[in-house]
């Protein structure tokens, strides 16, 4: 190898040398780069337990609800009467009471608390009360209501009109929302020892009840501060509703897996639709089942102070021959002045 030859190969084994020490350096200094920026700390994201309770704690009264995670807790406790309300008939609750229910829950027929004469309406106090003392249920416990149609607001309406000492509540998502929590299932009904239930009625509440006649005359007269509420479904508003009616069903008021709506999304709910916390509000549904969990979210969640629940429903509208409207809303809602 002559002179020249060599001069160049030591010349690009110099190159190489420098580049190769200078990527080591570079990345030396990454390195050091990176070890002294600070750590990106990620939030710490909620359960669902958190997520549930921090829902809640934004409701108008959240002591009227429950979470499953919460009822977990409290199976075991004596002080607590769990009931399932999914007996809207009899056979309705063989199939599913049997078939599983949150422990220790005793089964409710709607036959139970209904009145013997007028199909589907609510009964007497003394019918109620006997029927709640038969179920083991005293003056003190806290009641669980727990459903997937609506009665477990129908029975917790009629105990605020009643008057109740208990402590209520509502269990958010029912049992199909203790199921998808993972929580145990029984099969098998608690041993009942009877008690005696009564109710207090200086603290009854009539001014969240209506009747045809009130529902009438809010046609009759009408005025921008009363509005009615429909709470069936869109088809069944569609083929006739009560006059002046706008539709806000029991299901727009649930997320899919059937808990209540955060109070931000009932908020816009009520206001597209015309239903404001200024306005006296009459809600029905075909016997007063929908609509008492309508009911029991415009009043207990939301906070409206002036909300009645229509107990004999489009049934008896429909049962005296009274004008219906048919289709889509009618009603221009105003703004109450």
């Amino acid at each position: 190898m002559n002179k020249k030859s060599l001069s160049i190969l030591i010349y690009c084994l110099a190159t190489i040398l420098i580049f190769a020490i200078s990527l080591t350096a570079l990345a030396s200094c990454k390195r050091q780069y990176r070890s002294s920026k600070p750590a990106v700390v990620q939030p710490k994201q909620k359960d669902p337990a958190q997520l549930a309770a921090d829902k809640i704690s934004e409701y108008s009264n959240p002591d009227a609800v429950i979470s499953v995670y919460e009822l977990n807790k409290m199976t075991s406790d004596p002080n607590v009467s769990i009931l399932d309300t999914r007996g809207r008939s009899f056979q309705v609750f063989a199939y599913s009471y049997p078939a599983g229910h949150v422990p220790g829950a005793i089964p409710i027929l709607h036959a139970e608390y209904t009145h013997p004469a007028y199909n589907d309406r609510l009964a007497a106090p003394d019918q109620v009360q006997k029927t709640l003392g038969d179920k083991g249920i005293n003056s003190q416990k806290k009641i669980v209501l727990y459903g997937n149609d609506g009665l477990q607001a129908r029975i917790y309406w009629i105990l605020k009109a009643y008057g109740c000492d208990n402590p209520v509540q509502i269990l958010d998502g029912g049992y199909e929302k203790w199921k998808e929590a993972g929580f145990e299932a029984a099969v098998a009904a608690p041993i009942i020892t009877p008690s005696n239930f009564a109710f207090n009625y200086a603290k009854a509440d009539t001014n969240i009840y209506t009747n045809l006649e009130e529902v009438v005359d809010a046609i009759l007269n009408y005025t921008p501060s009363t509005i009615i509420v429909d709470t069936r479904s869109k088809n069944e508003y569609l083929v006739g509703h009560i006059p002046t009616s706008v539709n806000i069903s029991l299901l727009d008021t649930l997320n899919e897996d059937k808990t209540f709506k955060a109070i931000q999304e009932l908020n816009v709910l009520m206001a597209s639709k015309g239903v404001t916390p200024d306005k006296k509000v009459l809600v029905y549904s075909n016997n007063g089942v929908e609509s008492s969990l309508v009911w029991f979210v415009l009043h207990e969640l939301m906070g409206f102070s002036n909300v009645k629940n229509y107990d004999g429903g489009f049934s008896e509208w429909v049962e005296r021959e009274l004008v219906l409207e048919y289709g889509e809303q009618q009603l221009v809602v105003k703004p109450v002045k």
